[in-house]
């Protein structure tokens, strides 16, 4: 026979807890009642801005990469091996500067042996003159020989210049870039070692769109900025205009030099070239009072309640009070950004009021809490 054990819960024991749950309710409800609502926001305000002449430069902004007008790519013009090499990267030369020197065993014994097969021919052709002469051998042989003896002093003369290969110096001044071998290398005829750089003249090319293209004349000024440095800036003008536009992408081959005398400016740095065609005086308004939706320009303009009922062509409901200004929202067209106002080409007049705040809370006919 199995037996089960059954506890009971006393009535103490729940008591006990429905008196504590009770207890905490009596506790908290006195704090929930002292915390205050947070107070509302305020109420939005907004100020009036009236469009002002402002020069525009008429511009095009292109990202290209700086180049040195001069600067050489240094090979070797014979086999050869490195064995001095007082150059240093980074080093600034002037020409006629030593640079490095290739040994020319390998050269002097292909001289060696050029000049005893040029001797050899030589005397190979006094002899068949001799017999010519005495009409042993025919003219023609003769000819034969003599040629021979001439291609070979040629040779002489040929392989002893590149002699002179084996002491490499500056042609122009500049900089020496990256090395691309060390003392003792073994270089091969053709095989870049370094280059010169003259970053003291550089320039860009920029690729001009052909509609556009009708307006660029040699001497616009250019103006250079690098995106890593906006204070280092630099003024140039055009030196080249292609004759002709690029048949794949009619654009026009535009080219602006810039001088660089402290070499802050690098070959093959990326900069912002702006390409100047002229300036004038527009109106304009900030940056921060154009609202755009979808894809569209748009501006509050404050008016009289009269003004803004013609405008939306339905009455305001309700009514403004007398002598509040009410917000319309009208389309403008922009012409360029340039330090941070737009210019504007249509839609506001000098003398008009147009609103500046969070235009996302406002909206046509509402009337405007100024400051």
């Amino acid at each position: 026979m199995v037996e089960i054990q059954v506890r009971r819960v006393s009535q103490p024991s729940r008591s006990r807890a429905w008196l504590g749950g009770l207890l905490a309710s009596a506790f908290l409800a006195p704090m929930g009642g002292c915390v205050k609502p947070p107070p509302p926001p305020p109420p939005p305000t907004f100020s009036l801005i009236r469009p002002t002449a402002q020069t525009f430069q008429d511009q095009a902004v292109y990202q290209s990469t700086l180049e040195s007008i001069v600067n050489v790519p240094l090979a070797a013009e014979i086999d050869g091996r490195i064995v001095a090499m007082p150059m240093r990267e980074g080093q600034m030369v002037r020409p006629g500067d030593p640079l490095f020197r290739l040994d020319q065993i390998q050269q002097q014994s292909t001289v060696a042996a050029d000049t005893a097969e040029a001797r050899k021919d030589r005397l190979n052709a006094e002899r068949y003159i001799f017999l010519n002469q005495q009409g042993a051998v025919s003219t023609k042989e003769r000819d034969a020989y003599v040629a021979r003896a001439i291609s070979s002093a040629e040779q002489v003369r040929s392989s002893t210049a590149t002699l002179a290969y084996k002491d490499v110096t500056a042609p122009i001044a500049g900089m020496v870039g990256d090395i691309q071998y060390k003392l003792g290398a073994v270089v091969r005829r053709g095989e870049t070692i370094t280059t010169i750089v003259d970053n003291r003249r550089l320039w860009v090319r920029l690729d001009v769109p052909g509609d556009l293209a009708y307006r660029v004349r040699l001497g616009m000024p250019v103006e250079l900025q690098a995106p890593d440095r906006p204070e280092r800036q630099a003024m140039g003008q055009v030196t080249f205009v292609a004759p002709s536009l690029d048949r794949r992408t009619q654009t026009l081959l535009v080219k602006a030099s810039f001088d660089n005398p402290d070499g802050a400016l690098r070959d093959q740095q990326r900069v912002q070239a702006t390409l100047r065609f002229g300036s004038s005086a527009q109106l304009a308004i900030p940056q921060a009072a154009v609202l755009l939706q979808a894809g569209q320009t748009f501006v509050f303009q404050a008016v009289t309640p009269a003004v803004a009922q013609r405008l939306i062509g339905a009455p305001i409901t309700p009514a403004p009070p007398a002598g509040t200004l009410v917000a319309v929202q009208v389309p403008v067209t922009l012409g360029s950004l340039q330090g941070g106002r737009f210019a504007v080409l249509k839609g506001l007049r000098s003398g008009d009021a147009v609103v500046m705040g969070n235009l996302a809370q406002l909206r046509s006919g509402m009337v405007i809490p100024q400051r």
